[in-house]
């Protein structure tokens, strides 16, 4: 007889989802599991045939300048991210289960768990006079959208440029080093954390909960980020998901600013000085007596 079907358990559209057996073990070991949300610093590299290394990622600014990818509009901090919820390439996310936190960890990786294998009917070739209709004056290693889609420019011959429409990754083995900083322990920190994860800073965020409900002060940067409004609904989607979360109350205040008191004067008198000597009465001129001519 074929073994006997049971109905799957219906959960909860706010439930969170279970950890895989893996994830289980990594968190009896105390490593990282499904779910966690970790920060982390990280180098990326291009493994070449030959065995070199190239970086084309990192979040150590001093690394990007060494590598010589050093970008003045990048920002060079540690990221948060989401274990198992597809947040970087698979063969990265799969290698934070059971990883250590506070420990130096090399991952490799291979095309079919990184940017995916290479294909070659994503490679297309345009006339130069097609592109400039485009406002586009192509240059080799340029990167381009056509149609819709993002390629680079490979190469340029009698008039015709040839885009390859594959990731730049595409085919390449991947290795990262990395090192988780910490994960989120508490419900707050995770709130915080998936805020961090969504759009892109918890500062100045506040987040208490109570029994299901998650009342959240806003940064003063949401009142004029545009981010946020749109951002805002894939948080409050991330929060029930993860958190299990079923009411969410965004707090937005507005703090009168107290202007600064004045000091009040000291009246007490000023012993270093001298005392001002009070007016003299002036005295009265001398009056001269007038003789007429006659009796002179």
């Amino acid at each position: 007889m074929p073994p006997k079907k049971t109905k799957p358990k219906e959960e909860s559209p706010n439930a969170e989802p279970a950890p895989k057996p893996e994830a289980k073990k990594a968190a009896k070991n105390g490593g990282i599991a499904e779910g966690d949300i970790i920060t982390l610093d990280f180098d990326a590299y291009i493994v070449n045939p030959d065995g070199t290394e190239e970086l084309f990622d990192t979040t150590n600014a001093e690394h990007a300048k060494a590598g010589d990818i050093f970008n003045e509009k990048a920002t060079y901090e540690p990221i948060v991210t989401i274990v198992g919820h597809g947040r970087v390439i698979p063969g990265l996310d799969k290698s934070f289960l059971g990883a250590p936190v506070g420990e130096k960890v090399s991952a490799k990786i291979p095309p079919g768990e990184g940017a995916g294998e290479r294909q070659p009917n994503m490679v297309e070739i345009f006339s130069i006079r097609e592109l400039q209709k485009q406002e586009i004056d192509p240059e080799p290693g340029m990167r381009v959208q056509i149609k819709n889609k993002i390629g680079t420019i490979t190469n340029m011959t009698s008039g015709r440029v040839r885009v390859d429409f594959n990731d730049p990754l595409a085919g390449k083995n991947l290795k990262y080093d990395y090192t988780i900083h910490k994960k989120a322990e508490t419900p707050e920190e995770r709130a915080l954390g998936i805020i961090e994860a969504d759009f892109g800073s918890s500062s100045e965020f506040k987040a208490s909960i109570k029994g299901d409900t998650l009342e959240l002060v806003l940064s003063d940067m949401c009142k004029y980020d545009h981010r946020w409004f749109t951002l805002k609904y894939k948080v409050v989607s991330d929060l029930r998901q993860i958190l299990g979360i079923a009411t969410i109350n965004f707090v937005e205040q507005y703090v009168k600013k107290e202007e600064p008191k004045e000091e009040p004067k000291d009246e007490a008198k000023d012993e270093s000085k001298e005392p001002e000597k009070p007016a003299q009465k002036p005295e009265p001129e001398e009056e001269s007596e007038v003789i007429p001519e006659s009796e002179r």
